[in-house]
């Protein structure tokens, strides 16, 4: 399930991660293409400057850290992916690193999953919405209940009805 968020804070993790605590902290998370605006901890400072290099790197966090990192701050995410992955993270490919800016998969394949892996991702797309994927479509009506203006997306077409 592909839910969009295009109004309020829409990429706020901080606003965003409290509804779905459990499953972050139980995952791990891969996090790359980073860039936040907003006063923020060296940690995330690590995780962004790994996204600036030519080569698409990417941090690896536990999901404590990932939910306690960002839950509590003022900071807007601009650009970003978040990969939530059960257990441990496998080495990934040059090819294969998830990206936001550029990415016409985002557009043209919304249901689809940027690492196979995944059990969750957020996607922040330029600090105008935020891609929230579930493999478990309960947790996604659960996300919806506390975020109702959010809508579903199932095809293209869906996610082009605001542009």
């Amino acid at each position: 399930m592909t839910i969009i968020l295009e109004e309020g804070y829409q990429t706020y993790l901080g606003k965003l991660l409290p509804s779905l605590r459990q499953q972050v902290e139980n995952l791990t998370w891969v996090i790359t293409g980073l860039e936040c605006w907003g006063k923020f901890s060296p940690l995330i400072e690590t995780w962004q400057s790994q996204s600036y290099n030519s080569e698409p790197y990417y941090s690896v966090v536990a999901g404590k850290t990932f939910y306690e990192t960002f839950v509590g701050q003022n900071l807007q995410v601009v650009w970003g992916i978040f990969c939530g992955i059960a257990g441990n993270v496998p080495a990934i490919p040059f090819e294969e690193v998830p990206y936001a800016d550029g990415n016409r998969r985002i557009w043209t394949e919304p249901e689809e999953f940027q690492l196979a892996a995944s059990e969750i991702e957020i996607i922040a797309f330029d600090s105008t919405f935020t891609l929230l994927k579930v493999r478990d479509e309960r947790l996604g009506r659960q996300f919806l209940e506390v975020f109702s203006k959010g809508r579903i997306v199932q095809s293209p077409d869906d996610m082009l009805k605001s542009y």
